[in-house]
């Protein structure tokens, strides 16, 4: 006889046949938590130090560039320093070998004309009595002017300095002494003393107004006192040099230092 078997009775509900299946990740591992709020403010702290350290970085790198910068500039500094102190130099020794020139010049003429005619005649002296300066002039005087000269031109200042100014206390009335009193406004002048440079040049202006080196003390006053600040006396002293002496070289240079001060 055959047996039947019997299917044993579900007991699950139809509310829990309907729930959906479990979730399951494809790697087996359970979903990972939510990230903390710890979590996040350790991130941001890393994040702010790293920002914090390239701008460091940037900064260094800024300053290095600066410093490059200013090192550049500081070269070019030095090298128009340099052109300008051969410049200036030039020009001392162009006024240094004219004022030679001028010396010996007058002293070939003063040989000439004390040298007596054929037949043994004295010559006669000119009809309002002048006598060339070289004429009146000591060896000793020459020598000590000699003397006060090659130091300039040597570049020993201080020494020139003191070897005019004796000069001029000795030789008061000699006929270098305003060649003397401007040489002593320009060696004051080269050494940066600018204040005694301009009441040494001025000295040549004012007690020797028919000296040849007259247009050049105004000249270097209008220099001095720019290097002092006082621009409207420098231009009042560079329009004395155009107006008094015109067609002269200090006329010249006057007009394109004035030309330079329109620029401040």
């Amino acid at each position: 006889m055959a047996l039947v078997v019997l299917a044993a009775p579900s007991f699950v509900s139809d509310a829990e046949a309907r729930k959906p299946a479990p979730v399951i990740e494809a790697s087996g591992e359970p979903t990972a938590s939510a990230p903390t709020a710890g979590s996040l403010e350790q991130r941001l702290q890393r994040l702010e130090r790293l920002l914090e350290n390239q701008t460091l970085i940037d900064l260094m790198t800024r300053i290095d560039s600066l410093q490059n910068e200013v090192q550049q500039m500081l070269g070019q500094m030095e090298e128009q320093t340099h052109s300008m102190e051969q410049l200036q130099k030039r020009q001392r020794d162009l006024y240094l070998d004219v004022d030679r020139r001028l010396r010996d010049l007058e002293a070939a003429r003063a040989r000439l004309s004390a040298a007596p005619p054929a037949g043994g005649a004295m010559p006669e002296l000119p009809a309002n009595g002048a006598v060339s300066h070289t004429n009146l002039a000591s060896q000793e005087e020459r020598a000590a002017y000699e003397r006060a000269f090659n130091l300039l031109k040597e570049g020993r200042y201080d020494l020139a300095v003191a070897a005019f100014k004796a000069f001029v206390q000795t030789y008061p009335q000699g006929p270098f002494v305003d060649n003397a009193q401007y040489w002593l406004g320009e060696a004051n002048y080269v050494q940066g003393n600018f204040a005694v440079a301009l009441g040494e040049f001025d000295k040549v202006v004012k007690n020797h107004p028919s000296s040849p080196k007259r247009a050049d003390a105004l000249l270097k006053m209008g220099y001095t006192f720019q290097e002092l600040g006082q621009n409207d006396n420098a231009r009042m002293s560079l329009n004395k040099v155009i107006k008094n002496y015109p067609n002269s070289t200090a006329a010249r240079l006057a007009q394109k230092r004035l030309q330079d001060l329109k620029q401040l």
